[in-house]
């Protein structure tokens, strides 16, 4: 069991790092360095070179934890596990792409978080050991120290070097008949080996094979690869494989049950979710009412006792009265976010422009004392569901008129833009704008950057969106500056 194992921890919440660090160095493992972002992670990789790296997906910087892990296969390959809350199907695809040595859901136990550690530094192993295991042989086989056999294809017959008759369990360097050859072939083996040496007699064609030998009571993996000479003859170079055989089935045996490990976890998981969202709605639909009730006799007792009240009790009682009403609009949110999260997607081609057409309208006309100027660029479609789709623009456009209503005159553009040969759409505005550093925070429900006094919303509009654009496969993301305004690009397939 390795516990000695360099452990670096990729992740932002400082909490949750701390906690993660102590049950590790608990374990026994060596945790001296932890990354919030991506690029002091690529920094440390590089420094340290750590065995093993515990990845939180959602991390400071410009890219996630899934784009570190990506450029560390380029530069640094390090086994990474995921440790994440996100378990949508577009994210564990993303993650699958990676190759990670495994994924684990929060919340985890320390049993299953020592076990898949463990899993992932066998793997490595044994990885390192294939990886070595070829470098050896590609060695040994630039050096000639590898057998040689020479196959004559007019009369059938294999001559063999020393080690060559030594790895398939012959006595001394003769010349074999074909037949000879087969029977010191495992008798399974034996059709394949036939028809490749059938097909190697045809001018231009090699023999390449990997098959096992019966040798000092156990069968060993053989692999010939032979090319073509003038004569219809064959040469090549004879090599025992077993151990990287071996290697390669302790691999796919690891392979096998991280991959059962994750389908359990996720399977889990989606049921934990289920029952979440089916509570989160019933408690929030149950909610409704005595907030409203809540609203209707404070502005109620205002109306039929205010000279009693007095001015400090009235003010009191529209304080609560207009509280209670923003409750209710974010039960309403939060109610409309988990609709749009349970709705089933049908999927049809999206006339984009058309809805931000639309939608630029019914903005203009509820206010239209306002010096706007509202720009769609034609002919954006997209495979989308087109209420979904309705839902990100409407979010989207209405936030953008929101935080330019400050401005002389709101300048609010719908477009479109090829990146990487996949088309991404934006709304851009103009108006007050934020600074970049906070960019992370938006997407997540209830966070706001401005005063509720100065801006009003439930803050759950860009929850929203996200949610959408995940469920089609895609991504959002923003770019910012204080006072100069914002553009929100997000796409529609992964």
């Amino acid at each position: 069991m390795n516990t000695s194992a360099h452990i670096l921890i990729v992740e932002d919440e400082a909490i949750v790092a701390y906690n993660l660090q102590q049950r590790l160095t608990h374990m026994g493992y060596h945790v001296p360095d932890v990354a919030v972002s991506g690029s002091e992670t690529l920094q440390l990789v590089s420094q340290a070179r750590p065995d093993l790296i515990l990845m939180d997906i959602h991390i400071e910087g410009s890219m996630d934890g899934i784009d570190v892990a990506a450029r560390l296969q380029e530069t640094h390959p390090v086994p990474v596990i995921y440790l994440t809350a996100y378990s949508e199907d577009s994210t564990l695809d993303r993650a699958r792409q990676t190759r990670p040595y495994g994924y684990l859901i929060k919340p985890f136990s320390e049993r299953e978080l020592h076990a898949t550690i463990q899993m992932a530094l066998e793997r490595n192993t044994a990885e390192r050991a294939l990886a070595e295991s070829r470098q050896l042989l590609q060695q040994a086989l630039d050096a000639a120290h590898m057998g040689t056999v020479e196959i004559d294809c007019n009369s059938g017959h294999l001559q063999l070097s020393q080690n060559s008759a030594q790895l398939i369990g012959q006595p001394d360097d003769r010349a074999l008949t074909f037949a000879e050859f087969l029977s010191t072939v495992n008798e399974a083996d034996r059709p394949a080996i036939a028809v490749q040496m059938e097909e190697s007699r045809e001018p231009s064609h090699k023999f390449s094979k990997e098959f096992r030998v019966l040798h000092n009571g156990r069968d060993n993996w053989i692999k010939i690869d032979a090319s073509p000479l003038p004569g219809r003859r064959l040469s090549g170079i004879v090599q025992d494989i077993s151990e990287r055989k071996a290697a390669e089935m302790r691999l796919h045996a690891l392979n096998e049950r991280l991959e059962e490990q994750v389908a359990e976890r996720t399977s889990e998981l989606q049921q934990s979710l289920s029952e979440l969202e089916a509570f989160t709605y019933s408690a929030a639909h149950d909610l409704r009412s005595p907030i409203r009730a809540i609203a209707g006799l404070s502005t109620v007792m205002i109306e039929d006792f205010a000279p009693a009240l007095g001015e400090p009790g009235v003010k009191l009682l529209k304080t609560m009265g207009s509280s209670a009403l923003r409750m209710g609009d974010l039960i309403d949110a939060l109610l409309e976010m988990s609709r749009l999260s349970r709705t089933a997607m049908s999927l049809s081609e999206v006339n984009i422009s058309q809805i931000a057409s639309e939608l630029g309208e019914l903005l203009m006309a509820s206010e239209p004392g306002r010096r706007a100027m509202i720009t769609v660029a034609p002919d954006l479609t997209a495979l989308a569901d087109p209420t979904l789709v309705r839902c990100v623009l409407d979010n989207l456009m209405r936030n953008a008129w929101k935080f330019s209503a400050k401005k002389d005159t709101t300048v609010i553009e719908v477009g479109g833009l090829a990146q990487e040969g996949a088309p991404v759409f934006f709304v851009r505005d103009e108006g007050c704008g934020f600074d970049m550093k906070f960019a992370e925070r938006l997407f997540a429900p209830f966070n706001r950057l401005h005063n509720q006094n100065e801006f009003s919303g439930s803050g759950i509009g860009l929850s929203t969106v996200k949610r959408v654009v995940s469920r089609h496969g895609g991504r959002v993301w923003t770019q910012a500056s204080p006072g100069e305004g914002a553009t929100f690009f997000f796409t529609l397939q992964g």
